[in-house]
This record gives C-alpha cells, sequence and structure tokens, in this order.
C-alpha cells in the first residue's frame, strides 16, 4: 500500500495529445504538484505530451512500474492489466467507468478482471473512480485538472466512493483552511476497499483523521474490524439510505444499501462518528480538531442576543446544561459594560461591550472555572474590527490548547471576510450558532449525534 501512494515510476495508459483526451489531465496534475517520480505515458500513437514521450507498445514500457493509471475504454482494460501484471506491476489505478455499474456485460468484465485481480495478488483502486491524490508525494491522478494552490496540505484523509463527493469535500476542507493529507476515489471497490485504507491510514504519519463517504459496505465485518483498528478519529458519512437513492446509487457505484440502524451502532460501538449529510461531516471535522469535551456544562458567549437564543435552543435540544455562572465571573464581567443595561447570565449577552480584545479575557475567565466543560463563542465583527480577527483566532486557539477545553468559534458579519478568516487555517470556524453546538457534541465519549430515523 505504501507503494501505491509514494510510486517511484508512474504509467499512465491512455494519454494522447487531444485537448479532450483525459489522460494528459492526469500528466499536467503530477507535474503540477510535485511529483517527482518518473512518469510513463502510454497511447494508440506515438508523441509528445509535457515533454514525455508516449509510447504506443506496452511491450517497450519498464518492466518496474510501481503503479498503471488506466484511462481506456472498458474492454480494453483487462488486456493492458494482464499484459503489465505479467510483467511485474502490482499496483493499478483503474479510473474507467462502464463496469458493475453499467449493466450485465459490465459485471461480466468486472468479474474477469476481478479473477485476473486474485490470480496475480494486484492491488487495484476503482474502477470507476478519478484515482488518489497525495499530497506529501505529489501523486494526484485525477483527470480532472486540479489546482496545487488550493489543494492545501493538511492531515485529513477523505476516501470516498464517489469522486465527485470526493471532491467537493476536499475543496471544502481547504476552503476551510484545514487541507487534506490523502484523497481516494474508491468507485467499485474491485479489490481495495474502505477497511484496507483505514488500516493502511493508521500508519501513515501525515495523516490525524480520516473523513468517510460510502454509497454501500464491501464487507461488514472486515469495515467493522478497520474502524476499532484505527485509533485516529474517523467521521463516517454514509449516503444510500433511502428506496429513493438505491437506484441511482447502484448504477453510479454499484452500491448496495444496507442496515442502517445496525451501521450505525456498529459505528458508535468502534467509537467513531456517524453523518448524515456534508454540513454535519465538516462540522464533525473541525470540531475533531479541538480538545475532547469531558462533560455536558457548556458556556455560551455572544455579541447577538439572538443567536445566544439560537445556540441555548441547540444546546438543550442536545440535552447539554448552561449551569449560571459563578459569582465573582460576574461581578468580572459586569464590570466590563458600559451601561450595565445586559445582566450577565449563561448564555452570557456581550452586545454591551465593544471592546473585543476584551472578548478573549472573558473566554479564558471562563474555561478557568472547573464547572465548565466546553465554550461556544459566537462573535459578530463589523468595518475596521475585522482587523482584529487574527489576534482573535490565535488567541482562542491559545487559551484552547493551554487548558484543553474545547472552545467552538463561530464568526458573524461579512461572508467574504468569514471565508478569508477560514482561509488563513489559524483556527476552526464554524457556520452558525447551531453547527458551533452541534460540534461539541461530537466531541463527547460517546458523541451526541444528530437525530436520524435509525439513531
Amino acid at each position: 500500500m505504501e507503494k501505491l501512494f509514494h510510486p517511484e515510476k508512474v504509467a499512465v495508459i491512455g494519454v494522447s495529445p487531444s485537448p479532450e483526451n483525459l489522460g494528459r489531465n492526469i500528466v499536467w496534475n503530477l507535474i503540477r504538484f510535485g511529483f517527482q517520480g518518473e512518469v510513463i505515458c502510454y497511447g494508440r500513437r506515438p508523441g509528445h505530451i509535457y515533454g514525455h514521450r508516449i509510447h504506443n507498445e506496452l511491450q517497450h514500457l519498464p518492466p518496474d512500474i510501481d503503479v498503471a493509471v488506466i484511462l481506456l475504454p472498458a474492454p480494453k482494460v483487462i488486456e493492458v492489466v494482464e499484459v503489465l501484471s505479467r510483467r511485474g506491476t502490482q499496483r493499478f489505478i483503474i479510473e474507467t467507468g462502464g463496469f458493475s455499474e453499467h449493466g450485465e456485460e459490465g459485471e461480466r468484465m468486472e468479474k474477469a478482471l476481478r479473477e485476473l485481480a486474485h490470480k496475480r495478488k494486484l492491488r487495484i483502486v476503482g474502477p470507476n473512480c478519478i484515482g488518489v491524490t497525495d499530497r506529501a508525494s505529489g501523486l494526484v491522478t485525477s483527470f480532472m485538472p486540479l489546482d496545487p494552490s488550493k489543494i492545501h496540505h493538511g492531515s485529513v484523509a477523505v476516501i470516498a466512493q464517489s469522486g465527485g463527493v470526493g471532491l467537493s469535500y476536499v475543496n471544502l476542507l481547504c476552503e476551510e483552511g484545514l487541507g487534506i493529507s490523502k484523497f481516494v476515489s474508491m468507485g467499485n471497490k474491485l479489490i481495495l476497499n474502505e477497511a484496507d485504507f483505514l488500516h493502511h491510514l493508521e500508519k501513515d504519519p501525515n495523516t490525524q483523521m480520516v473523513l468517510l463517504y460510502l454509497e454501500g459496505i464491501s464487507n461488514g465485518r472486515a469495515f467493522y474490524q478497520a474502524l476499532k483498528g484505527i485509533s485516529k478519529p474517523v467521521v463516517v458519512h454514509k449516503a444510500n439510505v433511502t428506496e429513493a437513492s438505491a437506484q441511482i446509487a447502484r448504477f453510479h457505484t454499484a452500491a448496495m444499501a444496507t442496515r442502517e440502524e445496525i451501521l450505525t451502532g456498529a459505528i458508535v460501538q468502534a467509537g467513531k462518528i456517524r453523518v448524515v449529510n456534508n454540513n454535519q461531516a465538516l462540522a464533525a471535522v473541525k470540531a475533531l480538531h479541538l480538545p475532547p469535551l469531558k462533560g455536558n456544562n457548556l458556556a455560551i458567549v455572544s455579541r447577538s442576543g439572538g443567536e445566544a437564543v439560537l445556540a441555548a435552543d441547540a444546546a438543550g435540544n442536545m440535552g447539554f446544561q448552561l449551569p449560571p455562572y459563578p459569582q465573582p465571573f460576574l461581578d468580572f464581567v459586569q464590570s466590563l459594560f458600559r451601561a450595565g443595561v445586559i445582566r450577565p447570565t449563561n448564555p452570557l449577552d456581550l452586545g454591551d461591550l465593544f471592546d473585543i480584545v476584551k472578548y478573549t479575557e472573558i473566554i479564558e475567565e471562563i474555561v478557568r472555572e472547573e464547572i465548565f466543560h466546553g465554550v461556544v463563542f459566537l462573535i459578530q465583527l463589523f468595518d475596521r474590527e475585522w482587523e482584529l480577527v487574527e489576534y482573535i483566532m490565535k488567541r482562542t486557539r491559545e487559551i484552547c490548547q493551554t487548558y484543553q477545553k474545547p472552545i467552538s468559534l463561530f464568526l458573524g458579519g461579512d461572508l467574504q471576510k468569514v471565508m478569508g478568516a477560514k482561509a488563513l487555517g489559524i483556527y476552526p470556524v464554524f457556520n452558525s450558532p447551531h453547527e458551533a453546538v452541534e460540534a461539541m457534541g461530537f466531541l463527547l465519549t460517546p458523541p451526541h449525534l444528530p437525530k436520524t430515523p435509525w439513531n
């Protein structure tokens, strides 16, 4: 598996100089992302692409290729795998579609490919996928051109059955300032599946947590054992949960539906987190960058009284407690208010306080109190106050790390400035008061999962 992500020689099969050719995009991505290994190109006609010679005879390719990336019509794939595997290639990324997700003929071809893979002990990603991305090695095999300035280094590995959903998660994580370590599009999961990648990621020094998107489970027992076996946090977004989605999932990645209540029970028993949509998945990943929540008592601090009410409702619905503040703390906060028209309660409304630096002083005083296990910090910024956003995020991070208590931060105001603050990657920023509270639920052991028909 290590050579799959850190190969020395990569062959791209299905390349031509034609502008419409998708294989050339794979070569372009390898160059742009700084892959340092050798890139070998194969196509029907000889030529050159981005300074690389295009071979048109498989027998002329080197015998010691670490990974072959194949993007050819489905009927031609097995012949290429047969020839290259006989010459020593053991790892294949098959991006071609048209296999079991595409009817009886596709199922027949996939069965033959599986038999060959078992016979030769091959490791195959796909078919019907967009391959593998490793930010450390520069291996990027997507047939869609990607921009290295927007796909940042990070510590989150994205493993997805759908290439489109996986790429969306990659882009969202990078926009949030978190970045990725790896991205794998598994497609039909002919040989390698979610359990295999979880086993590998346990040993990956560049990955600290995993975001997993699935439409079906290849082997329930193996999946459960892999979840239990990985010590790193795993967020599981399992789709294909209704009759309405079953048919499109079947034709998309050959995925079959599962018993959802059993799956949720297995994920929770393994100590991992299950989510039901993209927003929850991102909230969970952001939350897992914070220290664990060691109890049910929250403090809510907000510049807006209305947003404090929204957060309090969310906390109550999730079973959190909002204890009153100790009197010495109340006296400290009351001394900061100009007009004294807002009573300091939990939630704490800071609408009468306009010294933004004082907000972080208040947060630090709260986390010093043993009664509180975490803080929900909701702040809107206006005009020149945005000049302090880096200070707010850095100071919040320092307090969080010093006291090892989670502080979930919501920034409100100009949307472009919010996105710019997120992109700095200083501290996780949640998208709403509700999400900031929901994030705390993911940090409990066991986690408070959002209510669904199956949990």
